[in-house]
């Protein structure tokens, strides 16, 4: 969205207003990348997992991705710790907030063989975006290990995975064919990325009028408001009871987020500098979250309603924290 049409779009809009035709363009959004990918799955014969670990992940990264790559086209150092912290904080929502709702409405299954490659391959990701804070730089080679591990393992499960059994999948109201498919994803991407826009606009004036700092906007409802479409879509898979695309959606959108959105941000700026400020509390909770869930499907422990209670909680003490500090 450029700045003439979203000026004229949010001229005048009351900012309650736009959290309002923000949700509803979620809503909707999430429902057609949800139905989309459904029937893509079974066009190319993929189980839906596959597509919400792929296709619909790197989809609802792209809010990520545009803050990432608006920062270094305005080469503020400002501007590229908030696009990192965003990231960062996009990853914090993801597990402690989108995955914990998912899992108290039941829509986390036991663990597999597949999902505990996923897991490591989220733990492989987290180490990624540790190392870049501890050392102060995404740097441009971690950026091509990053855009190399990730296309590695993409190649590698759609080798592995693309025949296995659909049977979790449920038939689309899309009409049959790959151009309807298509069609419905792609336009769901985009009202998910309007409708996130909008949800940002709205929120980030409710938080300036207030009174709030930037900088606990940079971390809050920035942050959450680049993980509304992996709630919306979440929450409308899960509701659907597709888990495949609800629990592929979040892991998947977290290993995105770190290998393609910062691998290509440092590759495009060659090398991203990284706050040290996310060293005191940020990165640190995002390692404890993903830790605990990637550790607990590796270890066959599985993800609970309980654990999803336990980071739902964390999380609002999280933000709190932010807030009073």
């Amino acid at each position: 969205m450029t700045s003439e049409l979203r000026g004229v779009m949010l001229a005048g809009l009351p900012d309650g207003v736009l959290l309002i035709i923000g949700l509803l363009l979620l809503v909707l959004g999430g429902e057609l990348v949800v139905q989309g990918s459904i029937r893509i799955a079974g066009l190319l014969g993929m189980p839906s997992f596959l597509v919400g670990f792929t296709l619909v992940a790197i989809g609802t990264s792209l809010p990520e991705l545009g803050v990432v790559l608006n920062a270094i086209n305005r080469e503020s150092l400002e501007a590229v710790d908030l696009a990192v912290g965003g990231v960062i904080g996009s990853n914090i929502a993801n597990i402690m907030l989108v995955l914990a709702i998912a899992m108290l409405i039941g829509a986390a299954s036991q663990p597999d063989k597949d999902l505990k490659q996923d897991a490591l391959m989220l733990l492989i990701a987290t180490a990624f975006i540790v190392i870049s804070v501890v050392i102060g730089e995404f740097s441009l080679l971690l950026g091509i290990l990053s855009i190399a591990t990730m296309g590695g393992y993409y190649a590698y499960i759609f080798r592995t995975r693309g025949g296995e059994d659909q049977g979790e999948l449920e038939d689309s109201w899309v009409p049959q064919g790959y151009s309807y498919a298509i069609i419905s994803f792609l336009l769901g991407l985009l009202l998910v990325k309007y409708g996130s826009d909008f949800l940002i606009e709205g929120g980030v004036g409710l938080a300036v009028s207030l009174g709030v700092s930037e900088a606990v906007i940079g971390l809050t409802l920035v942050a959450f408001g680049t993980s509304l479409p992996e709630l919306a879509v979440t929450l409308t898979a899960s509701i659907r009871g597709v888990q495949g695309v609800a629990i592929g959606n979040i892991l998947g959108s977290n290993v995105a987020n770190v290998m393609a959105v910062l691998g290509i941000g440092s590759i495009v700026s060659q090398g991203l500098t990284v706050s040290s400020s996310f060293l005191t509390l940020d990165i640190w909770v995002l390692l404890g979250s993903s830790g605990l869930i990637g550790l607990s499907i590796l270890t066959g422990k599985g993800i609970s309603k309980p654990m999803g209670a336990f980071l739902l909680v964390g999380y609002l003490v999280y933000v709190a924290m932010l807030f009073i500090g």
